[in-house]
């Protein structure tokens, strides 16, 4: 009767994974695994909730307040009434700090709680995290991205939400720290790291080792099934998108912005072109 929460990395194959989960979770919970995709966001909205973090996405705290709790009593009930195993979890949770962490944790309290964290190279992860900042209304270019995110000296023991000034990228990305976060309350066992496989690698790779560390099983889920992802873009859609953030600057609510500009143009419009991809430049080799 476990719980796995899976908490990120972003840009580490999570929302391939999540629709992995979603597509496939009638035949899983045939096998006693519960993926709850009901209501739709849900995951998405309890990860929001947890952070504090409506706002910045557009939402209002009536939105999210009581998602994580909703969520996480379906996972418990599911584990308490079948005896079989549940699966929750977003991206968004990444950045939590160990108190946010542990208020998560505790709607849970009495039952096995796995974590997993999934992580990639930070060479691919670098101009990955700046390509989703642009998407949110950034302006820089890597260059700039790079002088304040990658070469800051400002301490890499403490991320902004602990009081410290690490950059966002160093805080987001520290997979090490995000394990200690989240299974500080836990035994050592219950706390899992998935490294992304490298380019070229079988289409089904990620999936079976996210599925053998959750302690799901791998065969149930077809890995190779067109489920959502979220789309990179190509170098030359990045700098389009930067002149256009450019010209709106703050005229666009932040709702209206995560619609319009990042759903529909970027990762809709923008991603289905066919350009060379943007690649973390030599110069960043040394901090990566």
């Amino acid at each position: 009767m476990r719980v796995v929460v899976h908490v990120g990395l972003t840009k580490t194959g999570t929302t391939h994974l999540q629709g992995l989960l979603a597509a496939h979770a009638p035949a899983l919970l045939e096998a006693g695994v519960l993926y709850p995709t009901r209501p739709a966001g849900q995951h998405f909205r309890g990860a929001v909730e947890v952070r504090g973090s409506a706002a910045a996405f557009g939402l209002a705290d009536a939105e999210v307040d009581g998602s994580w709790e909703a969520l996480c009593a379906q996972a418990r009930a599911h584990v308490e009434t079948t005896g079989g195993d549940a699966v929750i979890g977003h991206e968004v949770l990444a950045g939590a700090t160990p108190e946010q962490a542990d208020r998560a944790l505790r709607a849970l309290e009495g039952l096995e709680v796995h974590v997993v964290v999934t992580a990639r190279d930070l060479g691919r992860q670098a101009v990955a995290h700046w390509q989703e900042r642009v998407k949110l209304g950034d302006t820089r270019s890597f260059s700039e991205f790079e002088r304040t995110e990658l070469f800051a000296d400002t301490g890499r023991d403490r991320g902004p939400d602990a009081g410290g000034v690490r950059p966002r990228f160093w805080h987001g990305q520290d997979f090490a720290d995000t394990l200690r976060r989240w299974t500080f309350p836990l035994p050592p066992e219950r706390g899992h790291l998935v490294v992304c496989p490298a380019p070229g690698a079988p289409r089904d790779a990620l999936w079976r080792r996210f599925a053998e560390a959750a302690g799901l099983p791998a065969d149930l889920v077809d890995a190779t099934a067109d489920v959502r992802a979220n789309p990179s873009l190509g170098a030359a859609e990045v700098a389009l998108l930067r002149e256009v953030n450019r010209l709106l600057g703050d005229s666009l609510p932040t709702d209206v912005r995560h619609r319009l500009v990042k759903r529909e143009y970027a990762e809709g419009e923008l991603a289905a072109r066919d350009s060379a991809p943007a690649r973390t430049p030599d110069s960043a080799a040394g901090l990566l």
